[in-house]
């Protein structure tokens, strides 16, 4: 083999590793996005209840867009009363290859009956609500 197509090998075969570990490293804060997202609207007057721990996250995509669903464990602010909740986030990701560049805006938060965000080119919820998930987000997911 020669040497420029050692190179080539070893190039192709760092960048392989980089976009593994770049994917792994995006959905660990889309799930701290998506946790950031709920707290906040959980912690509105609305809602009795908050996360008290994330048991599990999984990914996915739907319509388009990367599907974040994290299994958590509520607590009634009152009583301490837990029970098993999960909730789903959507997010818009852009990414360049092997997620060298990459970003993610909250597209819609659904809680309860309630949508938070944007369905079917509307869009849900109060300015003040997609102004406090925004930054929720961001400062979740640097």
């Amino acid at each position: 083999m020669t040497m420029k197509k050692s190179i080539l090998l070893m190039t192709g075969c760092v960048l392989c590793l980089t976009g593994c570990d770049g994917k792994e490293k995006a959905e660990v804060k889309l799930a701290r996005g998506c946790e950031a997202a709920v707290k906040v609207i959980l912690n509105k007057p609305d809602f009795t209840r908050q996360i008290d721990s994330v048991k599990s996250k999984s990914f996915g995509m739907s319509d388009g867009y990367k599907l974040v669903t994290i299994n958590t464990v509520t607590k009634v602010k009152d009583t301490g009363e837990e029970a098993d909740e999960t909730f789903n986030c959507k997010f818009q990701e852009t990414q360049s290859l092997n997620y060298i560049i990459w970003s993610a805006e909250l597209v819609q938060l659904k809680i309860d009956d309630v949508t938070y965000g944007s369905e079917g080119g509307e869009i849900y919820g109060s300015v003040d609500d997609q102004v406090a998930l925004t930054n929720a987000v961001e400062a979740a997911m640097k």
